[in-house]
């Protein structure tokens, strides 16, 4: 019998945690470590896993046998955490966005790719049959030549109800361009080809200089000249949107919630479309696939280099923000 792939898990926050009960729901997976700076916190998550409970993540690395790291901890650390993880020679999943700055993302890479390692950023988008669904509706051609893409966020409170931390609505590292678009952007890339240049406008509260954007609009210019109008608002009365639509000579395809395909051929509302794959919880699927790899076999994961296309495009919305002109993508 192969044995269980074991896994260290750093940062036990909200998203940690979630993609800790997918760890444990696995049969072939052993949470052997975990790790915070909490110290009440991860002895608090260790004790039930039978795992080991830490608050350095160096000595942790040292001293137990994990094949896999989880890093989920807030994205400033990313780039000293992972290359840590990267000198163990740890096979490392890592929260999105991979880093702080384009530089640390490109640096994340490089070293991942010198050393051999299974690389992966957890989007949770990737696989799922609706994103699927889409993809195909939108390349198969019958939507015609392609016009026009715009992509939504609307959320009626930021930070949401369940992420309430310290950063995640500061400027610094948080705010919803940086936290969701990411998820989008990855559907973007994979879907319509990489972004050439970006251009953005920003909104931040005059009170608080440190606190992250509260509405922003841009336009994204693919390689193909295709324009993708982007618009964020944050706390308004408003029901939470995630959506993204592509607008072709004979048709519309777009996503709603997320992940729901919708389409019309022609001067019709837009409808749901039959997802044929299953549903399964994300999670899962993801865990399903590092395992797959960690053991040298095929599996669907986005690696650093997708990552770091990511944060080219990031970078590029931020530096366009601050100059108040089109700036060019830098290509990875």
């Amino acid at each position: 019998m192969t044995r269980a792939v074991r896994v260290g898990v750093i940062g036990l926050g909200a998203i940690g945690q979630s993609l800790l009960r997918a760890f444990q729901a696995d049969p072939q997976v052993e949470v052997a470590a975990v790790c915070d700076v909490d110290a009440h916190l991860a002895d608090r998550t260790a004790r039930p896993l039978s795992a080991s409970a830490w608050t350095n993540h160096r000595e942790m690395l040292g001293a137990v046998d994990v094949d896999l790291v989880y890093v989920a901890v807030p994205p400033r650390h990313h780039h000293p955490l992972a290359l840590d993880v990267i000198r163990a020679g740890r096979h490392l999943l890592c929260e999105k966005p991979l880093a702080l700055t384009l530089g640390e993302a490109q640096d994340m890479q490089r070293a991942a790719q010198a050393a051999g390692i299974v690389h992966a950023l957890n989007l949770p988008l990737q696989g799922d049959p609706g994103i699927e669904t889409f993809r195909r509706l939108v390349q198969e051609g019958s939507l015609g030549a392609l016009r026009r893409a715009e992509l939504t966020l609307v959320f009626p409170q930021w930070p949401r109800g369940w992420q309430q931390n310290p950063w995640i609505g500061r400027r610094e590292q948080g705010g919803p361009i940086r936290e969701v678009g990411p998820h989008l952007l990855h559907v973007i890339l994979t879907t319509l080809g990489p972004v050439a240049r970006v251009w953005a406008h920003t909104e931040y509260p005059a009170h608080d200089p440190a606190a992250c954007e509260t509405a922003a609009l841009g336009t994204l210019e693919l390689a193909s000249g295709l324009l993708v109008g982007v618009s964020c608002l944050t706390n308004v009365p408003r029901p939470e949107q995630v959506s993204l639509t592509v607008y072709g000579a004979d048709g519309t395809a777009g996503l709603v919630n997320w992940a729901v395909p919708v389409a019309a051929m022609g001067p019709i509302p837009l409808q749901p479309v039959p997802v044929e794959e299953p549903q399964e919880n994300a999670g899962a699927r993801l865990v399903r696939a590092l395992v797959a790899r960690v053991r040298g076999g095929p599996g669907d994961l986005v690696d650093f280099t997708m990552g770091v296309h990511i944060q080219a495009v990031l970078d590029a919305w931020e530096r366009s923000s601050a100059a108040g002109t089109w700036v060019e993508v830098t290509q990875a």
